[in-house]
Order: structure tokens, then sequence, then C-alpha cells
């Protein structure tokens, strides 16, 4: 019997859009998905005051060691476009390329939260996954324009990002280097749910316009298995 295929998702930094109706299955499979990640993880979660998680929900559990998990409000997730501004105007004068000047621009502009756990992961390894789980409820506070310059910043400084999106996808989507959409409501029944490929690959397990479902998923059916 031959070993399943890699997905290879994580091997480099990238980016991933994972979106569908459940955030408890949302945050099993992305739990699944950067578990076996050489360089780890670290997971922040988008929190809204007074929330009462679901009983199936992976963030209730403690499979996620305390020191890799971040609560957060929306608002601490707000863009700071005044610290990119005054940083450009130091570094216009110097001899960068236009391209990487605006990559440390965009960074600069990120979250203080952001800019800290990438900061903090070391670049001679494999890349660390950074986890964003109910990332559709900062979406007032991104646009198309700002998306795109923002999920390239955190790429660029080596390291991957993984956003759920619990909410009917939208264009920013396109952002990202890989788009999945997560078929299925219930996790109790999460080896019926389908993932279908919008953006990937040109082939192999996460081709262009694939769909697979979650059971014959490479790596993701032994981490989901002890769900009843």
């Amino acid at each position: 019997m031959t070993d399943p295929p890699r997905i290879g998702l994580f091997d480099r930094p990238t980016a991933v859009y994972l979106s569908g109706s459940s955030r408890s299955l949302l945050n099993w499979v992305a739990y699944a998905l950067c578990l076996p990640n050489a360089g780890g993880y670290l997971w922040t979660d988008v929190q809204l005051d007074g929330e009462v998680r679901e009983p199936d929900d992976l963030l209730g559990t403690s499979r996620i060691p305390v020191d890799r998990f971040f609560e957060v409000s929306p608002e601490a997730l707000v863009l700071d476009p005044r610290a990119g501004n005054v940083a450009l105007g130091g570094l216009i004068q110097t001899t960068d390329s236009a391209a990487s000047v605006e990559t440390f621009v965009n960074f600069l502009r990120l979250p203080a939260h952001a800019q800290t756990l990438v900061s903090k992961q070391s670049r001679s390894g494999p890349p660390t996954i950074l986890i964003l789980s109910n990332s559709h409820r900062i979406a007032a506070l991104y646009s198309w324009r700002t998306t795109g310059p923002a999920v390239r910043s955190i790429v660029a400084a080596g390291v991957s990002l993984l956003v759920t999106w619990a909410d009917a996808p939208t264009e920013s989507r396109h952002q990202f280097d890989y788009v999945l959409h997560l078929k299925g409501h219930e996790l109790a029944r999460w080896r019926d749910a389908v993932v279908i490929v919008e953006k990937g690959a040109p082939d192999g397990p996460l081709r262009s316009g694939s769909e697979r479902r979650l059971a014959e998923f490479p790596g993701v059916d032994s981490a989901l298995s002890e769900i009843r």
C-alpha cells in the first residue's frame, strides 16, 4: 500500500484562504493542515465580547498550547497607515528597490499583534504558519486595496498565513495564493465534507478546480479521526 500524496502546502511561505459555513469544522481542518508543519504554528482567533464557543469547537479544547494561542478583538487588527507613511518619508531616499521599500512599509502598517508574531520567527528554518480564525469579523477593516499588501508583506517576511472565513467569500480572497472552500455543515459528518480548490497549484492534490472529500485529503483524516 502506497503512502498518500503529500500536500506540501506550507513547504514555503504562502497565504491560504479557507472558507466554509461551519466555524467548528473550519477550525478543525485548519488545525489538521497545520499540525504536521515542521515550522510550527501560532493561532490567533478574532473574538467578540462575551462570545461563548460551540461545544465541539476545537478552540474550547486544550489541543492548542497556551503559548501558541491568542484571542484578540477585531479592533486590535486595524491597519495603521500612519506608521507606514512616517517610515516612507525616511526610506524614500535610500538605495533600496521600490518593491522592497513598499513591502517594508506595508509590514509597518500591519497591526502591532501581527508585527510582533512575524518578527519573532526565524527565517533560517521551515516557515511558521500564522493562523487567523474568524477572519470574516474584520472584513470591514480590510478592502481589496489593503488586503493584498498586508498578505504579501507577511509572506515576504518568511512566514505562512492561513485565514478561516465563516461567511460568504469576498473578492479579497483572490489576493491569497490558495483559495479553498469547505463544503460541509456538521462536524460529526466531517468525512463527507468536500474541499473545493478554487485557486491552487497547477497539479497535485491542490490543483486548481479540483474537489476532494475531506476523508481522502492527505494528512487530514488522521488529525480528525478522534471526532465522533
